[in-house]
């Protein structure tokens, strides 16, 4: 895909994207508003890297080998559980040590030995006196750990001392006994002087036992904050909105995903196998109109350009004029195939052809609608011998070389009679006469009476609905039409979407719809024009014969597993959505006049949660 069809996708289905923003938001915003308000206290806890009592022993000059290491773990000891123990005990806070460690963070303070104890509250007062007692018990723990280890000194110092008075004592039994010699005068002097220095030691250590302040000192406490770090209305809603938009557009591609309608030309000719001969855009129609022949009634329109240049186009496809008889159809029913035989049989006229336009269609004859003639004599007339052709020929213009049969009524056989040698036999009439015969028959997975006529057919042009037609209708179309041996000359794309450029060519595919639109419901209760309606899936009868049943198998394409699960995700979200886009609007008027008015709503919720 292409840069521009990813903005394509984005117009689509701009409204999924608008309505994920605009929810998220809310939501954000709201619930910014009524949750209680959070301070912050911060202390700041200077770490010593010396070891007194190993110093004191010249056994290391410092406490950190690693001096980053050993800053974590100075990190880490902060939040043992002894320490917030100690902090609930003194404070009296009423809560578990496993809900203040959720309220304090501590971390260091970049290449420095300064660490951040932060503790958050609804109270400021509290906040501050959290954070500075957890920093004055990780001292006072440090504090006592640091004394053990220059009691341990002590100890040490103290056997040695009691070892260096034993050695004195016995060097003097041995003076006593044995006389002065050098030897036992150098003994004593060193054993002496080696009591000297521990008794030094040992008083050195006693003093810096009562001075041991610990690894740790508090160099900045933490004080009452006069500003809540927490909720940030303009924070959350401008993350509200990244992450809407975010969710917005992810939805929107999965439903791009999960969509199985053609959504370019090119895709429409390679299932088809057969160029595109026109984009015909969707119109507006009148109070009270519901079928026109744009060309006639709208000559000047962007639609009427369409179908000329749809005329053109056929015209260069049958540069070696070996199509005299074109059969138009679509899929499924519901995606113009009518209209577009309808406005193409004008459009050849309007060219100087002698064109008959045939309508196939005996469940839902819709082509006198166009044309404003009687259905009362129709195809079904002649084929059953009933009248002639030239009888059930009609002109609805005189100013044009353009002939309409009707379907007439419906027959019991329908697909027999559009398939049989009568048939062929009677476009073999018109063809006498006419430059083009175009036939509209009724669509090709709905009933059979499609590929049945469509042997009789120089050429088959499919029209699709523009971001409806599925890809498996299209194809299975193709297929049925292979079978019959009918060839493809090309296809139509009927009832595109003006762009949002304004332009009388800007159309695109897609509507951002996921609705079904296979109503074969219409086929077998279609309305005569009459007014009767068949029920049971039946149609009327006609001269004493039964209609076809719905006993007949016919193809209906299934709905896609993806396409049903973008339906239910989409009526998930949305109903989702409206409940939350109306809980948050509520909330908000709830907040702006509880602030107004002074009812104290808010804060009653707050010093509940």
């Amino acid at each position: 895909m292409e840069l521009r069809d990813y903005l394509n996708v984005i117009r689509a289905r701009k409204w999924i994207v608008i309505q994920a923003v605009v929810i998220v938001t809310l939501t954000a915003v709201v619930v910014s508003l009524v949750q209680p308000p959070v301070y912050e206290g911060t202390a700041k806890v200077l770490i010593s890297e010396k070891d007194t009592g190993a110093a004191l022993l010249g056994t290391a000059l410092s406490e950190f080998s690693q001096p980053e290491r050993g800053l974590q773990t100075q990190v880490q000891l902060m939040q043992m559980r002894p320490i917030y123990e100690d902090t609930i005990r003194t404070l009296g806070l009423g809560i578990t040590p496993d809900a203040l460690a959720r309220k304090v963070e501590v971390s260091a303070v970049g290449q420095t030995n300064v660490v951040e104890i932060t503790a958050q509250d609804t109270d400021p007062d509290v906040a501050a006196q959290i954070a500075n007692t957890v920093a004055e018990e990780f001292v006072q723990w440090s504090r006592e750990y640091k004394r053990e280890s220059i009691q341990s000194a002590i100890t040490e110092v103290e056997t040695r001392l009691s070892e260096a008075e034993s050695d004195i004592l016995e060097l003097a039994d041995r003076i006593d006994a044995e006389g002065r010699t050098d030897q036992l005068d150098a003994e004593l002097a060193i054993a002496t002087g080696s009591y000297t220095e521990l008794a030094a030691q040992l008083e050195q250590l006693k003093i810096n036992e009562q001075l041991e302040r610990g690894t740790g000192a508090v160099v900045s406490p933490a004080v009452q904050a006069s500003d809540p770090v927490e909720p940030s209305p303009t924070r959350n809603g401008a993350l509200g909105i990244a992450v809407g938009l975010v969710f917005g557009l992810g939805m929107a591609f999965l439903y791009e995903y999960l969509d199985n309608t053609i959504k370019s030309s090119e895709e429409a000719e390679k299932l088809l196998e057969a160029p595109v001969l026109g984009l015909i855009p969707a119109e507006k129609f009148e109070k009270g109109e519901k079928r026109r022949v744009t060309l006639l009634t709208h000559p000047t329109s962007a639609a009427a350009e369409a179908y000329r240049v749809l005329r053109n186009n056929l015209d260069f496809v049958n540069f070696q004029h070996d199509i005299t008889t074109l059969l138009v159809t679509s899929a499924a029913p519901a995606e113009g195939k009518s209209t577009v035989a309808a406005n193409l049989a004008a459009g050849l006229a309007q060219a100087g052809k002698k064109v008959v336009l045939v309508n196939c269609d005996f469940r839902k004859p819709v082509t006198s609608q166009f044309f404003h003639v009687s259905n009362m004599i129709g195809l079904a007339d002649v084929l059953s011998g009933k009248n002639s052709l030239k009888a059930a020929l009609q002109k609805p213009n005189e100013n044009l070389e353009l002939l309409v049969l009707t379907a007439g009524k419906l027959p019991p056989n329908p697909s027999e009679l559009l398939g049989s040698e009568k048939m062929q036999e009677l476009i073999a009439s018109l063809e006498e006469w006419a430059d083009w015969v175009i036939l509209d028959t009724p669509p090709l997975l709905a009933v059979a009476d499609g590929a049945s006529v469509a042997r009789w057919a120089d050429g088959v042009l499919l029209v699709t609905k523009g971001g409806e037609s599925t890809r498996e209708a299209v194809k299975r179309a193709h297929d049925m039409l292979g079978q019959v041996g009918a060839r493809v000359v090309g296809s139509v794309v009927w009832g595109l979407e003006p762009g949002p450029g304004g332009g009388g060519y800007g159309y695109y595919y897609g509507r951002g719809k996921y609705g079904g639109y296979y109503y074969y419901a219409d086929y077998y209760n279609a309305t005569q024009d009459d007014g009767r309606r068949s029920k049971g899936g039946n149609a009327p009868r006609s001269g004493g014969a039964s209609a076809e049943g719905p006993a007949r198998e016919v193809y209906l394409p299934p709905t896609s597993p993806g396409r049903r699960f973008a339906e239910g995700v989409g009526k998930v979200l949305t109903g989702g959505l409206a409940v939350v886009a109306i809980l948050a609007v509520l909330a908000l008027v709830m907040y702006f006049l509880d602030q107004a008015l002074g009812w104290g709503i808010v804060d009653s919720i707050s010093g509940a949660l």
